[in-house]
């Protein structure tokens, strides 16, 4: 007899033999330790017809009503397993039906995030364009924009330009940080003379990382900047 279990961290569900009632094993998706709990299963005792009750016991055992289910996938690639073949552990022997993740969906929880902070359209699409190929982009006009996204979370590298409107600078907003939230990537058309010397060393010690210079041919430059931020492999060739 086999029955359903659930992982008690991310809840996937799995098909389990009747073998492994009452044990704790890891979860095969998360690798939870005793993720998967696994009630004792309760085999009802026979007994005579007349003797069983009608009402419901106190002590059910486990429901036996197959749950709905999902609509029918399209047909697969033949060399890649259906998601809804059901799979051996071969270590715990563990029967489940995997979630099938893509490569698209597996590259996509690998992602990055990269917030770019440029008032200027024209810089900002320059930026986003050349770092959208790698990474998930996320774009600020101004500081107050900046800000919210570095509340929310989730930025692993910060593009900044230093000419920003509004009143505050790039370089406020760097003294502004109570901490550096992530690697700072410098973008700004300044002259690359005054950014140099004690300019570079104030911020440095603010948090900033390294230094660009904006231009129409910066693309490439900032893509392999941004990778070497994150520590991220480049082709030279490339």
């Amino acid at each position: 007899m086999k029955f359903e279990v659930h992982c008690t961290s991310c809840n996937a569900e799995y098909v389990m033999d009747e073998a492994f009632a009452g044990t704790a094993l890891p979860c095969p998706s998360c690798g939870a330790e005793n993720g998967l709990r696994v009630p004792s299963a309760v085999a009802p005792t026979p007994q005579p017809a007349a003797a069983r009750p009608t009402a419901p016991q106190a002590a059910a055992p486990l429901p036996t009503t197959p749950r709905p289910k999902p609509p029918a996938a399209p047909a697969q690639d033949a060399s890649r397993p259906g998601e809804s073949e059901e799979v051996v552990c071969p270590r715990c022997k563990l029967h489940f039906v995997p979630r099938r993740a893509t490569a698209e969906a597996a590259a996509e929880i690998s992602r990055y995030t990269v917030l770019v902070v440029e008032d200027m359209d024209y810089f900002r699409e320059i930026a986003t364009e050349a770092l959208a190929s790698t990474f998930e982009v996320k774009e600020a006009s101004t500081l107050a924009e900046a800000r919210a996204h570095l509340a929310a979370g989730g930025i692993h590298l910060m593009v900044l330009d230093l000419t920003l409107g509004g009143g505050e600078t790039g370089l406020e907003f760097l003294r502004s940080l109570p901490a550096k939230p992530c690697p700072i990537l410098i973008y700004t058309d300044e002259d690359e003379s005054e950014l140099y010397g004690e300019s570079w060393e104030e911020l440095q010690r603010l948090g900033a990382d390294d230094i660009l210079m904006k231009g129409m041919n910066a693309g490439e430059l900032l893509l392999r900047k941004a990778s070497g931020l994150l520590g991220l492999p480049w082709d030279e060739d490339e």
